[in-house]
């Protein structure tokens, strides 16, 4: 009875498991697509409001998603407390809240490089800067759909099969 308990328990747990790690990359897709969104955002704030890039971060926070919400305002708020280079801020601000990034290294790179150019390009250079950015963000937001499918059945096999081979090794 107690194996058979146990048995149920870790049959369970590799099943949540494998649920987890399908919404982990559902998720990750869904943070590549509030990335696009965050620097069309950006883009439409540079282009027609000209707002200035603390305001733009602050308006982009209050409408944007999770987790770029939160990481724009703390850029908001560090650029009136930051002397150095926006550059060196932004890199270190990717860095500091990279847990809250589901990303791979190409695409935490990707938005180091997109802060690289703030506030030192006049505005249209900054705009095509931000063209190439949207680009590149879309190529990694097809790549990453395109996997997604594959990923998620993967996960959940492999931690069925895990779990199932557990049972056996414990029978």
């Amino acid at each position: 009875m107690l194996k058979l308990a146990g048995s149920l328990l870790v049959f369970l747990a590799s099943v949540l498991y494998g649920w987890k790690a399908k919404e982990e990359y559902r998720e990750h897709v869904e943070q590549l697509v509030g990335m696009k969104e965050m620097f069309l955002m950006m883009w439409g704030e540079i282009s027609y409001a000209r707002t200035p890039l603390r305001e733009a971060f602050l308006q982009i926070s209050a409408q944007g998603k999770e987790p770029f919400a939160s990481f724009l305002k703390k850029a908001a708020e560090g650029l009136e407390e930051h002397e150095g280079s926006m550059g060196h801020f932004w890199r270190q601000l990717v860095d500091q809240e990279s847990g809250h990034f589901l990303f791979t290294p190409e695409e935490r790179g990707l938005l180091k490089r997109a802060g690289e150019n703030f506030g030192y390009l006049d505005g249209q250079m900054q705009l095509k800067n931000l063209e190439l950015y949207i680009r590149q963000a879309e190529t990694l937001i097809q790549k990453a759909q395109g996997e997604l499918k594959d990923r998620q059945r993967l996960s959940g096999t492999l931690s069925l099969m895990c779990g199932l081979f557990v049972i056996i090794l414990l029978l």
